[in-house]
């Protein structure tokens, strides 16, 4: 029986060796470490890394993954089929099975993307929240008498100043009909 490293391991299941720790890490009870602090692996190890690899690349998430310490080359999960002695073999109860397991698939996938999507409003609340506390200090102080003179709008907006303290020109009957006079 050869005991691989985790660069082994990495390589043999064409993953990276931070998953092979991550993956390791999530399930300490079936992998763990040795006297130095390192994952060693051996081949039954390596089957159920494998078995993993398998479950992620179907869609489950790392944390619905459960593995069983009586089986060594399936861990138990969701996906695998458990059969009775007396259904054994009835299409139907896999069948059912696997519509159970991808219900339950989805409705955590729906519960992600609302966590996602709550989230993102929540920031987008937080960041209108700011804006509107800004209006309202700068409308307190525009409504204060005598806290903004003419010359601070001018700083603040030229053009909008400019038209408001020139009158509008007023032009002649013959200047509309001959503009270049």
């Amino acid at each position: 029986m050869e005991i691989l490293k985790t660069k082994e391991a990495a390589e043999l299941l064409s993953v990276s060796q931070t998953t092979i720790k991550r993956w390791a890490a999530m399930f300490p009870d079936f992998f763990p470490k040795d006297r130095l602090g390192h994952y060693t692996f051996s081949e039954r190890q390596i089957s159920q890394l494998n078995h993993i690899k398998d479950r992620i690349n179907q869609g489950e998430a790392l944390e619905c993954i459960h593995l069983d310490l009586t089986n060594d080359n399936l861990p138990a999960g969701p996906l695998q089929e458990n059969l009775s002695p007396d259904t054994d073999g009835d299409p139907m109860n896999k069948i059912w099975s696997r519509i159970g397991y991808i219900e339950h698939a989805l409705d955590q996938k729906a519960n992600e993307v609302v966590s996602v999507q709550l989230l993102q409003q929540r920031a987008e609340l937080e960041d209108m929240r700011v804006m509107i506390k800004q209006l309202s200090a700068t409308l307190e102080t525009m409504q204060k008498p005598g806290s903004k003179s003419l010359s601070t709008y001018e700083e603040l907006h030229p053009v909008a100043a400019g038209r408001l303290t020139s009158p509008p020109r007023k032009r002649g009957l013959l200047r509309s009909f001959f503009p270049f006079l």
